[in-house]
């Protein structure tokens, strides 16, 4: 059977590259505002809020914390073993690596800038200065990341089955399920692996190359 040339590699970003699944919950803690967020998520599940609502009233307990406080506490995810073996295969072939995350760009733009991947489509969060002002605005929420991956594909001009993908969360499965070659990593649940058509449960999750060697043609 002859093999598909490799031509993107598409991930997610918190859970799959940084261990820690949710920054938003993570970001919640190290400032100190578990208490007053911990009951908005039941709200936004429940159809109370939408996910913008959410979003902004999550966001808005992040007011007057500054750039540097913010970027410090997100940085306390740190990487997955074997993460930058894995970015470094496919930029090393010049293939581009895309992110798309439900997180915040203000720490995935330095996750891309530390690992090379190309570009990253995440959640904007917003300063007046240095100092969080409290808004925000989304880019990628729990259930668009399969449209946000079309309009990839179409600018880079590659097929879906040109495409390995990489996530660990249920808002990748569209994802996981559209590229030529889904791989899960440490998946949250059920729903995600079965979406796969490989599982790397545990770390290095640069062992996901052995699958991508296997399924692509590689140039």
């Amino acid at each position: 059977m002859k093999r598909t040339s490799l031509r993107l590699a598409i991930f997610d970003i918190d859970g799959t590259l940084r261990r820690v699944r949710d920054p938003w919950i993570h970001l919640h803690h190290h400032l100190g505002v578990t208490e007053q967020t911990k009951d908005l998520p039941a709200r936004w599940q429940r159809g109370e809020i939408t996910y913008q609502q959410w979003a902004q009233l999550d966001a808005s307990f992040w007011r007057g914390f500054t750039r540097e406080t913010i970027v410090t506490a997100l940085r306390t995810n740190p990487l997955r073993d074997g993460a930058r073996g894995l970015i470094d295969w496919f930029t090393s072939r010049a293939i581009p690596c895309v992110g798309i995350s439900s997180g915040l760009s203000i720490f995935n733009e330095i996750t891309a800038a530390e690992l090379g991947i190309k570009e990253v489509i995440s959640n904007e969060l917003q300063f007046d200065g240095d100092i969080c002002n409290g808004e925000i605005s989304i880019q990628v929420n729990e259930e668009n990341k399969g449209e946000i991956m079309n309009e990839i594909l179409e600018r880079y001009s590659v097929r879906d089955e040109q495409v390995a993908a990489f996530g660990d969360g249920t808002a990748d499965v569209p994802l996981l399920r559209k590229a030529g070659l889904g791989i899960a990593i440490c998946p949250s649940n059920d729903k995600v692996r079965s979406s796969a058509r490989h599982v790397v449960g545990d770390e290095p999750i640069d062992r996901a190359l052995a699958f991508v060697e296997q399924h692509f043609r590689v140039v």
